[in-house]
């Protein structure tokens, strides 16, 4: 009797459940040529980003020369409003100042607020020179009245909601706008600390801090820094830890998801003693956050050794977290390592090296080219002072 042939694609057949659910776990591959070839490409865009800089730089000192012949060094008179020019506009105006506030203010007040969108970059900077060799400091009104006049509503600006855009119409003004007003405001505090109140300075600190998570404004990093650092080293005193611990908690409350790119962009390097305490308080509450060591009321860390992971955690903590714990870990540790020169104690980083790579390869983690550097970066340090001292 000839054998039936079973059908293989019998819809009546009842499938393997487990067979269907059971997935092989994908092998982790250490590509060692993709990673090297991304590397290549990535110093490739450095070395052009590189050789992009000094070209600018040379046409930035030609664009200056032009700029200092257009200045008659006898004549300190400022260039004047045009006729027919809007300076303010009511609209953005939401604000409010006092009621016999004039709204163009004085006259350099009113040179300011032209120089803050004067579209013509080379007329903006013949502004700036001639408020730089006058003699007058502007007041923290004249900063809310420019801000308001470019669309930023200054209640969100010291509220706890990060908004994705705090200025709400970027084509009021330019790039050269917001730097050039940046720049003078923080060349003002710096000569005269004594314009600004201790409150106006740290208000102005939460506008800086979260128009630097502006789309078009964050862009301006280095002038936000310049004046963000200006206004915490002016209005703060390095041995009262009470104001420092206050302003410090602001910020980390209103910017706990975003504040690893906060304290690279604003505080990174380092410039001024009181920056570092701050600094130091943001980074240590969320270390100790993400390693669920909030029983520890300590603001700052009172010893080296509090850095390292191990000593705080099992290796099984991070595998009943979910993996962003990890990673965030390891992208704080790659600048607090430099910062706090972890490096020296040899033993204990190369400890710590060797608990974070043991954590990452089982998670997949090891396929992110930026945390293999990282660790790399440390491996490559500790093997210098390894050399170090066999040579010493």
């Amino acid at each position: 009797m000839p054998k039936i042939k079973k059908n293989v694609n019998d819809e009546n057949k009842c499938p393997n459940k487990l067979m269907a659910q059971k997935r092989s776990k994908p092998v982790f591959k250490f590509d060692m040529k993709r990673i090297l070839k991304e590397r290549q490409a990535e110093c490739e865009f450095w070395e052009k980003n590189a050789q992009i800089d000094k070209e600018m730089k040379v046409l930035d000192v030609l664009f200056q020369k032009e700029v200092n012949k257009t200045i008659n060094q006898s004549d300190d008179k400022l260039v004047l409003a045009k006729s027919g020019y809007v300076i303010f506009d009511p609209s953005k105006f939401n604000v409010n100042f006092e009621e016999n506030y004039n709204m163009t203010g004085s006259y350099y007040s009113q040179q300011l607020l032209l120089m803050s969108i004067e579209r013509n970059e080379l007329e903006a900077i013949i502004i700036f020179n001639n408020l730089m060799k006058s003699n007058w400091s502007p007041v923290f009104k004249d900063v809310q009245l420019i801000l308001s006049n470019w669309g930023a509503d200054l209640n969100s600006l010291t509220d706890g909601t990060l908004l994705k855009c705090q200025i709400n119409d970027c084509k009021n003004f330019k790039r050269h706008n917001f730097e050039l007003v940046m720049k003078f405001i923080s060349y003002n505090i710096d000569k005269n600390n004594k314009t600004f109140s201790e409150d106006e300075l740290l208000t102005l600190a939460q506008y800086i801090a979260k128009i630097s998570f502006d789309q078009y404004c964050g862009q301006m990093i280095n002038v936000i820094q310049q004046l963000f650092t200006a206004c915490i080293e002016t209005a703060l005193q390095e041995d009262d830890d009470a104001s420092i611990i206050t302003f410090a908690q602001e910020l980390y409350s209103q910017y706990n998801i975003k504040l690893l790119k906060m304290v690279v962009d604003l505080f990174l390097p380092l410039e001024g003693k009181i920056m570092k305490k701050v600094y130091t308080y943001i980074t240590f509450k969320l270390y100790k956050s993400l390693l669920e060591k909030t029983n520890n009321m300590s603001a700052f860390p009172t010893n080296i050794k509090e850095w390292f992971v191990q000593d705080l955690v099992d290796k099984d903590f991070f595998n009943r977290r979910p993996k962003r714990i990890l990673y965030r870990l390891i992208r704080l540790l790659e600048h607090v390592v430099i910062v706090f020169d972890l490096y020296r104690d040899e033993k204990k980083l190369s400890d710590m090296y060797d608990f974070l790579n043991f954590m990452v390869k089982p998670t997949g983690l090891s396929d992110s080219l930026r945390l293999v550097n990282i660790l790399d970066q440390w491996r490559l340090q500790l093997f210098r002072l390894h050399v170090n001292r066999k040579n010493a």
